[in-house]
């Protein structure tokens, strides 16, 4: 299974550097566009996004989650966001559809 890191060329230029495909996305319609594609090969076992990219589609990329559990989705923080709260309970609501 491989590893696919969808971002900009510096978020994905250190995936690449230890061995990680990347795809370079300008922006959030790109990054679905990308995974979209990418989630129908079966040789993709991850892919790993940035948190800055992914805000905008948030909703779309829980769906997508929802829907399949392969390949997983990982939304990585960017290092100048600090801690968040994440509410667990909203997001599964969000995902259950109640």
């Amino acid at each position: 299974m491989r590893v696919i890191a969808v971002g900009s060329r510096n978020f994905i230029m250190g995936f690449r550097l230890a061995g990680v495909g990347g795809v370079e996305a300008a922006n959030a319609k790109e990054v679905l566009l990308t995974v979209n594609r990418l989630i129908d090969d079966p040789n993709v076992g991850l892919i790993v996004l940035p948190e800055e990219l992914v805000s905008e589609i948030r909703n779309e990329i829980n769906e997508i989650r929802s829907k399949r559990s392969m390949p997983l989705i990982y939304v990585l923080p960017s290092p100048s966001t600090g801690l968040k709260i994440m509410d667990y309970r909203a997001l599964l609501r969000q995902v259950l559809g109640v």
